[in-house]
């Protein structure tokens, strides 16, 4: 976990924090009792590829990035030629925008009611003035802050348009406002023009916000271990950022920090890699009718209507899925040696996930399960016990992404979840990833592969049926650990086996023409004993 730089504790001290909801536990127990469809959920997603913007430093093989999102006024990632800029992150004095004891508005005098007017118990209303305008003040580095992306936050009570105005007066070149929240971190959102506030069209620099965590990056891009503090340079923020539009690559949603951990990867896979992985599954899938720890069915009872197949790749995937998995290890920093193979499900009219865990008695919990939607007509997966009840909609390409275990690695119960039935006439795919505690075994990585790959990546009947007689005897721990050691044994059988084979073979073919060398030799006595009865007859 990234540690709080000074910049971003020293802002903490201006958050005003949110008491804690007494009985959280309690509704969520009855929730448990509820129906699904009853629950008022908070949906998702919520972000857009409209919004989506990088904000990228460094050079060569070294580039650091985070994630933005760009504001509904100023310039667009669709205006990438405005958007795109290079320069160096100032923080502004002061950081919130706002002097100690600057009013936002001169406040107006009370004037006497015109004559002839009266207004309520018989007082005269007062004459109706326009508004004056708002009083916008240059920071008070402005000079630093000149042709620069200066770095505001979100704690001054002031609206991101009247940032934006200051950023402007000043001279920046760009706005960043950072996203002061230590309930939610990693939670960043649009800034939109409040009711009332004009001048919007006057913005013609890119205004992004991002979070608390991505600030503690920044500010702690140039400091390293025991560096004094007189040798950090601009608050450790890098010489110079680069900002431009995400486009179609991986960009977070925060949901919920804890209780559960649970976030949204947008274009985790994208749509031409949605559609191959439902090619490679939709002629191997079979109704799930039986458990199957193996392939990670633990309770057969919890889904009506799916049919699964995992597909084994592990150490023999190609170059393309090679890269898929990278580009997750990249994005959510779990190691992909840790991971398992995809598991997709086809779920027909009317199908679903029951609510359940993604663990079993007895066996230890992945740390997460990713679940991605591989069709946009998919039903909703659901999280009734989360603090407040999450619905996330299907969106192709898009994660959900939920930590299974609490900082105690034990399992988080408020991560029952389940995928209400869709509203597809047709079939619809959704695949999931798990990623456990400790790296998976060669055996799964390399043997069940090998094994699996005459058949398109899925596992014969009997090895699945070989694990589970080993389960059912010795359980499911020590089982599994067993299935492991004869998966590396039986390989290294068969391939002494075949090597005895090429073995006798070629012995064989060695011996053959020894066979017509010792027919020659017994010959000879035949020839000799001629020669002794030509010598005879000389005689």
């Amino acid at each position: 976990m990234i540690k709080l730089s000074a910049f971003v504790t020293l802002l903490l001290a201006s958050v005003e924090l949110v008491p804690i909801v007494q009985g959280a536990r309690t509704r969520r127990s009855e929730r448990r009792k509820m129906n699904l469809d009853s629950l008022e959920y908070v949906e998702y997603p919520r972000r857009t590829e409209d919004e989506a913007a990088v904000l990228e430093w460094g050079h060569s093989a070294i580039i650091s990035a985070l994630d933005a999102s760009v504001a509904f006024f100023g310039p667009q990632t669709s205006q990438a030629a405005l958007l795109e800029v290079e320069c160096m992150p100032i923080l502004a004095s002061p950081l919130t925008g706002v002097r100690e004891g600057e009013t936002l508005e001169e406040e107006e005098e009370e004037e006497p009611a015109a004559e002839g007017e009266e207004g309520e118990e018989g007082e005269t209303a007062p004459e109706e003035k326009p508004p004056k305008k708002e009083k916008i003040l240059p920071l008070d580095n402005a000079e630093e802050v000149h042709g620069n992306m200066v770095v505001m936050t979100n704690t001054g009570k002031i609206s991101g348009l009247r940032m934006a105005k200051i950023a402007k007066a000043s001279g920046a070149a760009a706005l960043l406002i950072v996203n002061i929240d230590d309930k939610r971190p990693d939670d960043i959102y649009r800034l939109q023009v409040q009711e009332g506030e004009e001048g919007a069209e006057d913005i013609d620099i890119p205004v992004v916000m991002i979070s608390m965590n991505s600030a503690n990056v920044l500010t702690s891009a140039t400091v390293t271990p025991n560096m004094a503090a007189e040798d950090i340079v601009n608050h450790g923020m890098p010489e110079r950022v680069r900002l431009y539009a995400g486009g179609d690559r991986p960009f977070f949603e925060d949901v919920e920090p804890a209780d559960p951990t649970l976030y949204l990867i947008h274009n985790l896979l994208t749509k031409q890699e949605c559609d191959n992985l439902i090619e490679a599954a939709e002629s191997k899938v079979s109704p799930v009718t039986k458990d199957d720890i193996l392939q990670m069915t633990l309770t057969s009872n919890d889904v009506e209507g799916v049919h699964r197949i995992m597909l084994w790749q592990g150490l023999l995937q190609s170059p393309t899925k090679k890269a898929i998995e990278e580009r997750i290890e990249q994005v959510t920093g779990f190691p992909a040696t840790h991971y398992s193979d995809f598991i997709v499900d086809r779920i027909e009219p009317g199908g679903r996930w029951k609510p359940h865990y993604d663990a079993k008695e007895g066996l230890v919990p992945p740390t997460a399960s990713i679940t991605v939607f591989l069709s946009d007509e998919g039903g909703p997966l659901v999280y009734p016990l989360s603090k407040d009840p999450v619905k996330v909609l299907a969106r192709k390409g898009v994660a959900v992404v939920h930590h299974n275990t609490n900082e105690r690695q034990q399992l988080d119960q408020n991560t029952l979840h389940a995928l209400l039935p869709s509203e597809s006439a047709g079939a619809v795919y959704v695949a999931r990833k798990y990623v456990y505690p400790i790296p998976v075994a060669t055996a799964r990585r390399l043997a069940l592969p090998v094994f699996a790959a005459p058949f398109g990546g899925k596992l014969p009947e009997p090895v699945v049926q070989l694990h589970d007689a080993l389960v059912e005897n010795f359980g499911p721990e020590t089982g599994s650990f067993y299935f492991d050691k004869l998966c590396v044994f039986f390989p290294m059988l068969l391939i002494l086996g075949i090597a005895q084979l090429i073995g006798s073979a070629v012995h064989q073919k060695m011996t053959e023409p020894s066979a017509t060398t010792t027919t020659t030799k017994t010959s000879k006595p035949k020839s000799g004993k001629k020669r002794k009865e030509k010598d005879s007859k000389k005689d």
